[in-house]
């Protein structure tokens, strides 16, 4: 590490901590620093047409903004948006709109979410401040300096009619921060730019098999990193011959300028070559502590309906904590890990002016609402936010769990979305509880599942629900499909009490296993982002409705 490098790590580290220590104290007056928080939005906002439509100029404490001011959906906003992407300012926030974030579009429609310059900053300063503080706090090891590998990229896909960029919420961040990229993370700046992402992981895993001391792999999903280890476990010999040789596979299709500036990057390097040889021959159980042996972690978000991939990141893992760093939206960070290995968030004060629907309220229209230091632990709320990008009391539709407190701040578990739940017979199975039984089923039976949804099959008298799985399974599964299918039956029985009572009834018929061939959820996620999702964001959707979507599960099913 050159001394330009050192002196660079030890300045981060201090400021680190320095916003670790005020980010402790704000959490433990949460509740003043998030009405503050509030006041600090009103009054940069009050001249705008919205801010002078609810009157902002007039608003001195929280319970006058929740009494002016409506609860609000996409829906609400999306005129204004429109106003915006055409060109006007002033309309939601004073500050222009620096880019348009682009929701992941798995639950629907993709949305535009503005993002303003200070907007921009709080989760910068959330993702490699706090984060890091909180991670060098929890984890000594963390503390030892060195690069990691973000599976990211910054690829804008558009701009509106006014030349607003649009694009994902993380590729916009991500380009915010380009400057210091080189510091932190091992990948080029021109891999963050290529579009093609089986072509961007074999580069990504390139330039870390270089690095010996890899410090971490970060993604916002844990997909992502298990995609990047089965490029590993399928390249494997390619990429040990271009480590050996300091080049990149002529089977890469990349534009020759990319490719001649990438391998500048690159140097022979036989010795590696050799090590990483050896490693991947035995296999990829625990192969990333094996092929770099000062990695401290894995970090992306491994809870809720993402915990069916933990299995996996474990796998390649091995040993290393998984950890869920941030839980946020394209609309705003809301919390910050408490802990390694558990997917809990505390909620972080200045990022947002936070609201909490008690969820026995939340199908109202216009339900009452309480701040952060009014919730109570054990209880689940829908959450609202008020952003310094300009979405006021914006129903997020997250349901979110408090299990504790870190001062005044709750701490929060991510439980589902609503219009996720499968409630064909009122019984109200959140995508929870489906994961939990899911998990628990493969477990018990030793199998691997790569990947799920669910489809409502309306056909039949119970209707019932049709579960597609891509499992990586021991030899025979197929063959004895119906012990697995009973033991996730049994297991979402004791997920969801009301589940049962609706299969007992006969309101439900049992649940139908069909197993799909591997790539078929490869081939989703392909649909999605061809239709706009961003690749840092996509999420395959649990609950299948749209025609095309069906249509290639449908195509990939195979015989039990």
């Amino acid at each position: 590490m050159g001394i330009l490098d050192w002196g660079f790590y030890k300045l981060y580290g201090l400021g680190a901590d320095l916003f670790y220590r005020k980010f402790v104290r704000d959490t433990e007056r949460a509740g003043a620093v998030n009405r503050a928080v509030l006041h600090e939005i009103l009054s940069a906002n009050a001249s705008t047409q919205y801010g002078r439509l609810h009157g902002f100029a007039a608003i001195s404490r929280a319970e006058d903004y929740k009494q002016r001011v409506p609860l609000s959906g996409y829906q609400d906003f999306e005129p204004y948006i429109e106003e915006i992407a055409a060109g006007a300012e002033g309309i939601l926030t004073t500050e222009p709109v620096k880019y348009f974030g682009l929701s992941s579009g798995t639950t629907g429609r993709q949305k535009r979410i503005p993002v303003t310059s200070k907007a921009s900053r709080i989760v910068n300063m959330n993702m490699m401040f706090f984060q890091h503080a909180l991670l060098r706090h929890a984890l000594p090891s963390a503390r030892t300096e060195g690069k990691g590998l973000l599976l990211m990229n910054m690829l804008q896909s558009g701009a509106t009619g006014a030349g607003i960029p649009t694009g994902s919420g993380t590729s916009g961040g991500v380009k915010t921060m380009q400057k210091i990229v080189p510091y932190f993370w091992v990948s080029p700046l021109t891999v963050l730019q290529i579009a093609d992402q089986p072509t961007a992981n074999y580069l990504h895993l390139l330039f870390a098999l270089q690095e010996r001391n890899l410090a971490y792999i970060g993604a916002p999903f844990p997909s992502a990193i298990v995609q990047l280890f089965a490029v590993l476990e399928e390249k494997g010999l390619e990429l040990v011959r271009d480590v050996e040789q300091g080049r990149i596979s002529e089977t890469l299709p990349l534009e020759p300028e990319n490719r001649a500036l990438l391998e500048k990057g690159l140097r022979a390097n036989p010795r590696r070559a050799a090590e990483v040889e050896r490693e991947w021959a035995q296999g990829m159980q625990g192969i990333a502590q094996r092929l770099w042996p000062k990695m401290a972690y894995l970090s992306c978000v491994a809870g809720g309906p993402f915990s069916i991939y933990v299995e996996r990141l474990r796998h390649y893992g091995g040993g290393l904590p998984i950890y869920s760093a941030i839980y946020g939206a394209t609309e705003a960070v809301i919390g910050l890990a408490a802990e390694l290995d558990v997917a809990q968030y505390v909620v972080s004060p200045r990022a947002a002016y936070y609201e909490f629907i008690p969820l026995q309220e939340s199908d109202a229209a216009q339900p009452l609402t309480l701040d952060v230091d009014e919730v109570e632990v054990g209880r689940d709320y829908e959450i609202v936010l008020t952003s310094h990008a300009g979405f006021y009391r914006y129903r997020l539709g997250d349901v979110v769990r408090v299990v504790g407190r870190c001062g005044q701040a709750p701490i929060l578990e991510f439980c589902y979305r609503k219009g996720q739940l499968l409630n064909l017979a009122g019984e109200k199975t959140s995508e929870a509880a489906l994961t939990f039984a899911l998990q628990a089923a493969a477990l018990a039976l030793e199998a691997i599942v790569s990947d799920f949804s669910v489809v409502e099959d309306l056909d039949g008298s119970p209707c019932r629900y049709k579960v597609f799985l891509e499992v990586r399974q021991p030899e025979g599964l197929r063959k004895g499909s119906g012990n697995l299918r009973d033991t996730l039956e049994s297991a979402l029985c004791e997920a969801n009490p009301r589940y049962r009572a609706g299969l007992e009834a006969k309101r439900l018929g049992p649940l139908k296993l069909v197993f799909v061939r591997q790539g078929t959820f490869q081939a989703i996620r392909r649909e999605l982002i061809e239709r706009g999702a961003s690749q840092n964001q996509v999420k395959i959707p649990r609950l299948v409705r749209d025609v095309k979507l069906l249509a290639i599960l449908q195509a990939s099913a195979e015989e039990e």
